[in-house]
C-alpha cells in the first residue's frame, strides 16, 4: 500500500515507535517535535519497561515491532517493596522484572536510542515549533503526551554512592494512592513521589518520601537536579478524529496502575503505523491488541485507590512471600484479589 508522506506530531516513544514502523515499510515520515530534541520532558530519570504482563520477553516483543534496544538497560529481577510500618520486603524473580532505561536527552537514553533508528531510516525530524495537528495534510498521528493529569510524579536526579538498587514505599502518608520509589543504577538516582491523589501536595509528599528513604539508610545524594511530571490515563480519549490517530498518552493509553507505560506508548504508536499502513481499522487493532489489558489495569487501579495502609502492607507480604514472582500465571487481577 502506497503512502503519501506521514506526520508524527511529538517525538516521544509512542511516535518515534510509529515513525520507525513506517520508515521500514518504505513510507516518508516527517516528526514534528516543539522540543529542540527528543526526550525535552526528562532529565536522565530512570523508567522501566515492565516485562510481567506477558509470557513473551520485552525485549523479544520490541524486535517484533522492529525496534532494537541499543541503548543501554539494567535486567532486574529483585527490589525492595516497602510497607506503611516502613518494614522492608525483598521480592525476587528468575526472569526480569524489568529492563531499566535512561530518559532524556543523554546520548545513552532510550529516546537519543529510538531518535538514532528512525534517522537511520530515513525519518525526518523538525525541532523547535509547536505544530498544530489539524494544521497537517495527509496522514497524520498525535503522539502529544499527556492531556490532563490523573497521576503525577514529583522528585529528583542525583549522584549516590549507594549500589544499584529498587526501592518502593506504598504509604498513604508518603504518596496518596501511589508510591515513592528509588531507583540507583551506576552511581545515579532518581528519588520521587508517584500521586494519585493531592497532586497540589506533589513536593511536600517527594519531601516526606525523602524522610523515608533516609530512615531506610538512603541519605546521601548530591548534585540534585528537580523534575515533576504527569500521566494521561482516560477510556475516554478519541482514538481517532478527523482522520487523526492518537497514540501514546495523548490517547489515554498510560500504565493506570503503576506507570509502567513505554509499552503502552510503542505498541500503540506501532498499531497506528500498521493501521495505516493496510488500512485496517486503528480502533479495531487497539481493541484486539492492547484495550483488554488496558482495563485491568484500569480496574486494578480503583481497587488499589481503595486498599490504604494496611491493604498495601496486605499486598505487599503476600508478593514477597511468593518463592518465585507468578509474573505471568495469572491475570494480575486475579493476583490483587488473593491478596486481600
Amino acid at each position: 500500500m502506497s503512502l503519501p508522506t506521514v506526520s508524527v506530531v511529538g517525538a516521544g516513544p509512542a511516535g518515534l515507535a510509529a515513525a520507525i514502523a513506517l520508515a521500514r515499510h518504505g513510507a516518508r515520515v516527517i516528526v514534528h517535535e516543539q522540543h529542540p530534541d527528543v526526550g525535552g520532558r526528562f532529565h536522565g530519570d530512570f523508567q522501566g519497561l515492565e516485562n510481567w504482563t506477558t509470557e513473551e520477553d520485552a525485549l523479544s516483543w520490541l524486535a517484533r515491532l522492529g525496534i532494537s534496544l541499543s541503548c543501554p538497560y539494567r535486567a532486574t529481577g529483585e527490589l525492595t517493596l516497602v510497607d506503611p510500618d516502613l518494614q522492608p520486603w525483598r521480592v525476587r524473580s528468575d526472569q526480569p522484572l524489568l529492563y531499566l532505561l535512561k530518559r532524556g536527552r543523554d546520548a545513552d537514553s532510550l529516546d537519543q536510542c529510538l531518535r538514532a533508528q528512525a534517522e537511520a531510516l530515513g525519518v525526518e525530524f523538525r525541532f523547535g515549533a509547536r505544530v498544530a495537528p489539524a494544521r497537517l495534510s495527509g496522514p497524520v498521528i498525535v503522539a502529544t503526551g499527556p492531556q490532563r493529569a490523573q497521576a503525577v510524579v514529583a522528585g529528583i536526579v542525583a549522584d549516590t554512592p549507594y549500589a544499584d538498587q529498587i526501592v518502593a514505599i506504598a504509604r498513604n502518608a508518603v504518596a496518596p494512592k501511589g508510591y515513592a520509589y528509588c531507583v540507583i543504577w551506576r552511581g545515579r538516582a532518581t528519588v520521587a513521589a508517584a500521586l494519585g491523589d493531592h497532586f497540589h501536595e506533589a513536593w511536600p509528599c517527594f519531601e516526606r518520601a525523602r524522610a523515608a528513604f533516609a530512615a531506610l539508610g538512603l541519605v546521601e545524594f548530591s548534585h540534585e537536579r528537580r523534575f515533576g511530571g504527569r500521566a494521561s490515563i482516560s477510556l475516554a480519549l478519541p482514538l481517532e478524529a478527523d482522520g487523526r490517530l492518537y497514540v501514546g498518552e495523548a490517547a489515554g493509553l498510560q500504565d493506570y496502575l503503576l506507570g509502567f507505560g513505554l509499552r503502552y506508548a510503542m505498541l500503540s504508536g506501532y498499531l497506528a503505523a500498521r493501521a495505516l499502513l493496510t488500512g485496517r481499522p486503528y480502533t479495531s487493532l487497539i481493541r484486539r491488541e492492547l484495550l483488554r489489558s488496558f482495563r485491568a489495569r484500569f480496574v486494578n487501579r480503583l481497587i488499589y485507590n481503595r486498599l490504604g495502609d494496611r491493604g498495601y502492607g496486605r499486598f505487599i507480604r503476600w508478593v514477597a512471600g511468593a518463592k518465585d514472582v507468578p509474573l505471568h500465571g495469572l491475570p494480575f487481577r486475579h493476583r490483587f484479589h488473593n491478596a486481600l
